[in-house]
């Protein structure tokens, strides 16, 4: 009976602790669903910032020009933490603006499109143009025919072609394509003849040569009316990305943005790669400002719809996936065999620009999983007051 007692006692003793300890816990759980909401918008606006600062001069940072060629979800990712404090915390409003927020971002750095409008060929018979551009290095012959053959392209350039004309040039899709044309890795086929034609050589500040072949220049004789044609193919930035990947040197993006510091120095020295990108692509704007003709500029450009290198080409051309194109029109990489298969292609490096001449009427990308980049297609409709 004593030892009933003493145990009834004890708990009697207890209760107050755990009443103590419960409170505690719910002053907690008050204090954290008073502030959950206040850092979600935090977190919001910080991200909110690093995304603007991608789309607009991402090679300026190593961080923001390593986030700008992965996934756009992975800059939305510390959103997923709000997400389930406000689920936690019982939040809706903190797990609304997370789920908001990523799906914002995501959209907005992925180069999401919702222009589209379906072809309509038929509204311009005379005065319409169908370009397409395929990087032929891993790719895949059946995407590249059923491609052509959905959209009967009039002009067709390769990058990665090298040696190729003959090949390219026996496929039957191409039977009307039969004038044709190679420069190094270049190859152009026209339904038009081609009555110009010149290597593109640009400066490449910091690179093993003075100068990089980035492409070709053609004028076509469409239908009397004279149209420049650019097929560019900039460096690959891959192994300089897997390199910062595996050494963390994107890191110091973060670490070294303390100006006069050894960190600073070795962050604007890695920089100084991506300052030759912009400079190349800036190069290529300088030319195709030159023309007079109606210019269309397709080809991998090795670059994300992000960054000063696009806003180069961007604030001069039109960009046809961004005025008539579908979704996020991702073109790289298609053929991708570790777990990343499970998101690609994730990025667009492949393009179409057109000058004020012409109205973009339809952007769309091929689809396969057997080719490393996606061929491009736009139909282009000259304006009546073009030259």
């Amino acid at each position: 009976m004593g030892s009933l007692q003493t145990k009834a006692d004890q708990a009697d003793e207890g209760s107050p602790l755990g009443r103590h300890i419960l409170e505690r816990l719910i002053l907690v759980w008050k204090l954290a669903h008073a502030w959950i909401f206040r850092f979600t918008m935090v977190v919001i606006t910080v991200l909110g910032a690093l995304a603007l600062f991608i789309r607009s001069q991402a090679e300026a940072n190593l961080l923001s020009v390593f986030l700008s060629y992965l996934p756009a979800w992975v800059t939305a990712l510390p959103l997923l933490l709000t997400l389930a404090g406000g689920i936690v915390f019982a939040c809706w409003r903190s797990a609304a603006a997370s789920m908001v927020g990523a799906v914002i971002i995501t959209l907005w750095l992925g180069g999401y499109s919702f222009t589209w409008v379906p072809f309509s060929r038929h509204t311009h018979p005379a005065a319409s143009l169908t370009v397409m551009t395929y990087n032929r290095g891993q790719g895949s012959v059946k995407i590249l025919t059923e491609c052509a053959v959905a959209n009967q392209p009039d002009i067709v350039v390769f990058q990665d072609a090298g040696r190729r004309l003959p090949q390219l040039a026996a496929l039957p899709v191409f039977a009307q394509n039969r004038h044709g044309l190679q420069s190094g890795e270049f190859v152009l086929l026209s339904r038009w003849p081609i009555v110009q034609n010149e290597p593109l050589h640009l400066d490449w500040p910091g690179g093993r040569s003075k100068t990089w072949h980035a492409g070709t220049r053609s004028v076509i004789d469409w239908n009397g009316k004279r149209v420049v044609v650019y097929n560019i193919h900039t460096p690959t930035p891959r192994d300089t990305l897997y390199w910062y990947a595996q050494h963390g040197t994107f890191l110091y993006g973060i670490l070294g943005v303390m100006p006069f510091t050894p960190l600073y120095n070795k962050h604007k020295d890695y920089l100084s790669y991506w300052a030759a990108r912009v400079q190349l692509a800036a190069q290529i704007a300088s030319r195709v400002r030159q023309e007079q003709y109606p210019v269309v500029l397709l080809g991998d450009l090795n670059c994300p719809p992000l960054g000063s290198s696009y806003g180069c080409i961007e604030r001069l051309l039109q960009d046809a996936h961004r005025t008539a194109g579908k979704g996020f029109g991702f073109t790289f990489p298609s053929n991708f065999k570790s777990v990343g298969r499970i998101f690609s292609p994730w990025i667009r490096i492949d393009h179409i620009f057109a000058s004020s001449h012409w109205e973009i009427l339809s952007c769309t990308v091929g689809s396969g999983p057997a080719s490393q980049h996606l061929p491009v297609v736009s139909e282009l409709g000259l304006r009546e007051n073009a030259k």
